[in-house]
């Protein structure tokens, strides 16, 4: 998997290829590929709502092994991700991070239900969801550029890419 470089595949190819994967995918592996994929094959792969799904299910059951307890914030806290662009319109999940202040150490969940007030509110296209999952992107220029919007506690959502190990390319 380390080999394929989605510049040398056709938007079709690089779709299949990362569909026949099944989300089994290295984290380093996966940033690789959407660092090196074209706005286009990555617009391609999550056009179709089954497939679209299916890869932010798989990123988002993901995020809490991306999770440094040690970095985690003092209380508990909530963060709302708003991916725009979709077929259906917008797709929302929540993470739920408990904070050190708590009985217990913290921990980190996702889900597609919203049960928590959010402490921030992160509003993004999907390529731009991919860039920054990935590590391709930084989450700083993607906020003074316009490509997220934060809604919320915009000095917790500085502290993002400290709370979770974003994968290097």
């Amino acid at each position: 998997m380390n080999d394929v470089d989605p510049r040398k595949l056709s938007t079709e190819k690089f779709v299949a290829f990362l569909q026949s994967t099944n989300g089994d995918m290295e984290p380093q592996a996966f940033a690789r590929l959407i660092k090196h994929a074209s706005t286009e094959q990555l617009d391609a792969l999550l056009e179709e709502p089954q497939r679209r799904a299916v890869l932010l299910d798989t990123i988002f059951a993901r995020m809490a092994g991306q999770f440094r307890p040690e970095n985690a914030p003092k209380r508990d806290s909530a963060i709302h991700w708003r991916i725009t662009g979709g077929p259906s319109g917008e797709d929302v999940y929540e993470t739920w991070i408990t904070g050190t202040e708590g009985a217990s150490p913290p921990q980190c969940s996702t889900s597609k239900e919203l049960s928590h007030d959010p402490r921030v509110t992160l509003t993004m296209s999907g390529d731009q969801f991919l860039a920054l999952v990935s590590g391709n992107s930084s989450p700083t220029m993607m906020f003074f550029t316009g490509k997220v919007t934060v809604d919320g506690d915009v000095m917790f959502a500085a502290t993002l890419s400290n709370i979770f190990e974003l994968p290097q390319a």
